[in-house]
């Protein structure tokens, strides 16, 4: 029980604003550095205030819940919250994101494997 309390203690909710205006609530799940940059993990959460409507939920069922990563970027003392735009780099995020899932899982195999 102690587990899930510290659990929910840890979660950050934060508010982004999108290009269009719109703001979007995410859930930080992780944040990690690689090639001298910071990238965020970002959970987009349903938004319970959105529009009702078929093609409200339509938009709205595309959205809901996706994975984001951002670049961070701290200028004047704030984070800011970066869109990364280059194909490359997202990738290469994406890549190495990737392996460290699949490193983690791994090590999940591993623990499992004791006990034959």
């Amino acid at each position: 029980m102690s587990n899930e309390s510290a659990q929910q203690q840890e979660e950050v909710i934060i508010t982004l604003e999108g290009e269009d205006g719109s703001a979007y609530t995410c859930q930080i799940l992780d944040a990690i550095d690689f090639e001298n940059n910071r990238y965020v993990i970002l959970l987009k959460l349903k938004d319970e205030n959105a529009p009702e409507g078929a093609e409200a939920a339509e938009e709205a069922d595309d959205d809901d819940q996706s994975l984001v990563i951002m670049r961070l970027v701290e200028k004047d003392g704030q984070n800011i919250f970066r869109t990364i735009e280059s194909d490359e780099e997202f990738e290469k995020v994406v890549d190495h994101l990737s392996e460290i899932a699949r490193l983690s899982a791994g090590e999940d195999e591993d623990d499992g494997d004791d006990e034959e």
